[in-house]
């Protein structure tokens, strides 16, 4: 069973409200926005569950689901990759939505003043925001529509790159000369 199987049926098990897509947007979010401190933890726990922990079956599942997106997210390869379902068309399309709103929800969390932010990042968040407004219709070209999706899931894992580029603070060197 893939994480994203095994969390979402921990997620729907624990009655908690969120797909594993909009959990990996929400941590995504706030590592993007350059949390590197556990605080991510209570603002996950007021998101999802009220401010009440989780069952630790669940929470060793997000854990595991952090440590690989902070790995992949600081990783010079760009290796990360969005967390969202393998099925049909219309679900990924539907996760992406659900990830994107959760991934601006955990970003603005991490970045209080997201709004004032400008240039090229300001641009792309303004983009995540609209793509968020696009619809599609079941009668649409398939063809068409997983070539325009496939550019879309790009465009998003490219901006949160970005932010987590803008957003990080870059390590300090304590090489003595």
């Amino acid at each position: 069973m893939s994480l994203y199987t095994s969390l979402n049926s921990e997620l729907k098990s624990q009655s908690i409200g969120i797909t594993a897509a909009e959990l990996h947007g929400f941590l995504s979010g706030i590592l993007a926005g350059g949390n590197q401190d556990d605080s991510w933890r209570t603002l996950l726990e007021d998101m999802m569950n009220d401010g009440k922990p989780v069952a630790r079956s669940l929470y060793q599942l997000i854990i595991q689901l952090y440590e690989q997106t902070k790995q992949q997210l600081d990783d010079d390869n760009f290796e990360f990759q969005l967390f969202i379902s393998d099925q049909t068309l219309f679900e990924q399309i539907d996760d992406m939505v659900g990830w994107i709103n959760h991934f601006l929800l955990g970003l603005g969390l991490a970045q209080p003043q997201l709004a004032k932010v400008k240039g090229n990042v300001g641009e792309a968040i303004y983009d995540l925001r609209q793509i968020t407004q696009l619809g599609y219709d079941e009668d649409d070209d398939q063809e068409e529509l997983a070539f325009a999706f496939e550019e879309i899931l790009e465009y998003v894992r490219m901006t949160v790159i970005l932010c987590h580029d803008e957003f990080i603070e870059p390590v300090q060197s304590t090489t003595i000369h």
